[in-house]
């Protein structure tokens, strides 16, 4: 993992809040609610730019690593057919020495510049192992 990867801009973007992907969302989630529910949780800010738009930039190998953490902070739901800009950045890094956790944090702001939403993802990455160690 790039530690020293802590401040960066990992992604700056607009993205459509598209009706098509929420109906989709609402029908896989299968519940009275899943109209609405789909209107908070339509991207996950570490793949909402591309699956590699985080991953790359911080040098993280994905047979090493896993999700370890998401939290919410929300300011009011989606708007079908809005355009969001879409922020990620890595907040932080930490080196536990056998392993490394990254929190990357999604801003998406309306066109008005009005937080909508704020996501935290951590991702613990165990370290790589001299061959021959135990790991």
């Amino acid at each position: 993992m790039n530690l020293n990867a802590i401040g960066t801009v990992l992604v700056d973007t607009e993205v459509v809040v598209d009706p098509a992907r929420l109906a989709l969302l609402a029908k896989a989630l299968g519940t009275d609610s899943a109209a609405e529910t789909a209107l908070r949780v339509p991207f996950f800010g570490p793949t909402a730019a591309g699956k590699d738009s985080v991953v790359k930039p911080l040098g993280m190998d994905l047979r090493r690593a896993l999700q370890g953490g998401q939290s919410y902070e929300w300011h009011r739901a989606f708007v079908p057919g809005e355009t969001i800009r879409l922020t990620v950045r890595v907040e932080d890094i930490i080196d536990k020495g056998s392993m490394h956790l990254a929190t990357v944090l999604s801003e998406y702001r309306d066109s008005g510049g009005k937080l909508v939403q704020c996501q935290r993802t951590v991702f613990v990455e165990r370290r790589e192992t001299a061959q021959g160690e135990n790991g």
